[in-house]
């Protein structure tokens, strides 16, 4: 049956409706995997921000475990710190006078000369589950004060 200009005005709509629903399940679904996506990035930000904080947290820790041991530093085979230069965990790890000291080997510190100054450099890192470098912490360092009786002191610069 043909709907004519008589025909009520209910029965010229069929199938409105699911085109209706349609749409709005549409725009659901959108903002669903909007919602989702945002969840997702915010929790690979989250995760890398912990990661940044345990590494400088780690640095942290070594510097504060240089400040004991400071007069138990080699200074003989202590590297030269460039100004300018980059100090990173890859360059300073397999350093003879590195001394790690934290759990999984995931902080560092040896003594660094910087012109005619010693220096006492921290870093740390975290690590991924793989074992993979997750992030490195800001170099952490630490000016020897030889002015001051007994023995050395560090000095937070």
């Amino acid at each position: 049956m043909r709907p004519t200009d008589n025909t009520p005005a209910l029965g010229r709509q069929r199938g409105a409706a699911l085109v209706v629903v349609m749409v709005v399940l549409t725009g659901a679904l959108m903002l669903g995997l909007v919602g989702v996506q945002s969840a997702l990035v915010d929790q690979r930000q989250s995760a890398n921000y912990r990661a940044a904080l345990k590494a400088q947290m780690r640095a942290e820790t070594a510097a504060a475990k240089a400040l004991s041991a400071v007069d138990t530093l080699d200074w003989h085979s202590a590297p030269v710190l460039e100004s300018g230069q980059n100090a990173r965990w890859p360059v300073f790890t397999s350093h003879p006078a590195a001394v790690h000291r934290c759990v999984e080997e995931a902080c560092l510190y040896l003594p660094m000369m910087r012109g005619a100054e010693r220096w006492v450099l921290a870093l740390g890192v975290s690590r991924a589950s793989n074992g993979a470098l997750a992030a490195h912490s800001a170099p952490i360092l630490l000016r020897v004060n030889e002015e001051r009786e007994p023995g050395a002191t560090l000095l937070w610069d």
